[in-house]
């Protein structure tokens, strides 16, 4: 859309190709040409005020002749009486173009009320159409021009469509006694669930009803999480292997949500040192948050739009209907926060599943971060926002299982990768880390591991590398003796065994097991056979 003129900077005259250069031919969303003041400049007004404002260009013809409106007092008149019918301020001035008047009315955006039409038609310009707004569209838009929230709007509910066990829990934790069923929209009142309404009883909203009405569909036809398994990676929909719909609190229908997903999921195992340990393959902190967000931030102006989750594969897809709120982007999402429903994230905070308001989606981040995953998408539309959680692993589920006694070191996702190379090649040099890290300087990352004690430097100078602490100068073990009679006794148990499997029964790196395999070798304890990925250990009978 080519870029309008101020009002200020609209000469007042102009050759006819100076005109079409400075205005363009092609009517848009802020340009609108008129052959005179015709019947429907009011819808256009309307419809400019509720958009980003415009010129309409009155004597101009729709096959683009230039055939000209003087701006008379009638012509003013009309103007201006069409305006104030929409309660709309206009600006009108002439233009000569050539030998033609023309007239000019600027209107502006309002961005703070509700412009209508005379006959109480709410329009938007949608490119050079005035288009009208109805149903959902147009309760959405109503409340982000008036600021009110979906959460806010009333609902008929009764004390009797409410979990008053949660209702209690929600109450202790905010320090006030539990109730009996007579006291709970009291109780709703005090949580800011409710408005009082003397003499008769409190009156509910939505955002109660969200947080712990039994059925919410009852009254949100929409407040329910429609989950579905896909088998494959899509684009198209494909096979579905089950379908669920889960609808009640916000706090249990997102476990709920995460047992679905879990069920549906793999379980990693491996083994670390001599304990089998199971990983899901998404962190379930990541799902809950990505739920809990979906739930707690979307638009309950939609009234029959669902929360959807997608399983696929290789991914899990969930979105939430309604806009980004606020001011918040795809690009500021991390940094920035706007609660759209402020009553129910009070709630979430009191019950400690929230820590801080608008922290949700940098835990979600940095979780997937911590398992060396691909980071959360976000794709945000007008209708809708989509959380995607890839399950690409970057680093076998076996180092993901050995990081993780490393928590309490507030570890890096650089730092992470170092260390796995070490464990992995058994020692890990600037140039290795380089090329796995291109862009990174990696003498921080390095002086990060070194600071906490996680690696350790040998050599020197073109020799340099660093090594886990349990690794010797030379690149020996420095597992205890007992570590070979431990493997010793499972290729006597098993009968023969791989680097691979031995390194597993350890917990060792690869180079750590080739190495003390061939240590009992070599003291004639066991034999190898075969060659590379077919080189097997035996007892010696």
């Amino acid at each position: 859309m080519p870029r309008l003129p101020h009002w200020s900077e609209i000469p007042e005259a102009l050759e006819p190709a100076e005109f079409w250069r400075l205005f363009g031919d092609q009517e848009h969303e802020q340009l609108d040409f008129k052959q005179g003041v015709s019947s429907d400049v009011a819808a256009t007004i309307a419809a400019m005020a509720m958009t980003d404002g415009g010129l309409l260009i009155h004597g101009v013809a729709d096959d683009r002749a230039i055939v000209g409106c003087p701006l008379s007092q009638n012509t003013r008149e009309q103007i201006t009486r069409r305006a104030s019918e929409c309660d709309v301020e206009v600006q009108v001035r002439s233009l000569r173009v050539g030998d033609q008047e023309l007239t000019i009315t600027a209107v502006p955006a309002v961005p703070d009320r509700i412009v209508t039409t005379p006959k109480g038609r709410l329009l938007r310009r949608r490119g050079s159409q005035s288009v009208p707004l109805r149903g959902e569209a147009m309760a959405r838009f109503v409340a982000a021009r008036t600021g009110r929230a979906g959460e806010d709007e009333p609902a008929a509910a009764e004390a009797v469509h409410f979990d008053i066990a949660l209702l209690n829990a929600t109450l202790a934790a905010t320090g006030r006694p539990a109730v009996e069923r007579s006291g709970v929209l009291r109780a709703l009142a005090d949580l800011g669930l409710a408005h009082p309404a003397p003499p008769g009883p409190p009156a509910v909203l939505r955002a109660a009803v969200v947080l712990f009405a039994a059925d919410p569909r009852v009254f949100l036809r929409g407040a329910a999480v429609q989950l579905v398994r896909r088998i494959g990676v899509g684009p198209a929909p494909g096979p579905t292997a089950e379908r669920a719909e889960y609808a009640g609190p916000l706090v249990p229908t997102v476990e709920r949500c995460v047992h679905f997903i879990e069920r549906h999921t793999r379980m990693i195992e491996a083994v670390v040192g001599l304990k089998r340990e199971r990983l899901p393959e998404y962190p379930t902190e990541a799902l809950r948050e990505a739920l809990t967000n979906a739930l707690a931030h979307r638009d309950y102006q939609l009234l029959n739009a669902t929360v959807d989750v997608s399983v696929w594969d290789d991914r899990i897809e969930i979105r939430s209907p309604g806009s980004l709120p606020g001011h918040v982007t795809e690009e500021n999402i991390r940094t920035e926060h706007y609660s759209r429903n402020p009553r129910v994230m009070r709630v979430l905070k009191t019950l400690g599943v929230v820590e801080e308001y608008g922290e949700g989606v940098s835990r979600m981040f940095e979780v997937m971060d911590r398992r060396l995953m691909d980071p959360p998408r976000i794709e945000a539309t007008p209708e809708s926002v989509t959380v995607t959680l890839s399950n690409f692993q970057t680093v076998p589920a076996e180092d993901q299982l050995w990081l993780q006694r490393f928590q309490d070191q507030d570890l890096t996702n650089h730092e992470q990768r170092a260390l796995v190379v070490a464990r992995q090649e058994g020692s890990v040099t600037p140039r290795a880390l380089r090329r796995l890290l291109p862009g990174v300087r990696v003498d921080t990352v390095i002086a990060g591991a070194l600071r906490k004690g996680l690696l350790r430097r040998v050599g020197n100078r073109g020799g340099v590398r660093y090594v886990l602490p349990g690794t010797a100068e030379g690149g020996a073990s420095l597992l205890p003796p007992e570590a070979s009679g431990r493997l010793l006794e499972a290729i006597r148990r098993q009968g023969r065994l791989s680097t691979r499997e031995a390194a597993a029964q350890l917990g060792v790196t690869l180079p750590e097991a080739r190495r003390m395999l061939g240590g009992l070798v070599r003291a004639g304890r066991i034999r190898a056979e075969g060659r590379t990925r077919g080189l097997r250990y035996y007892p010696v009978q």
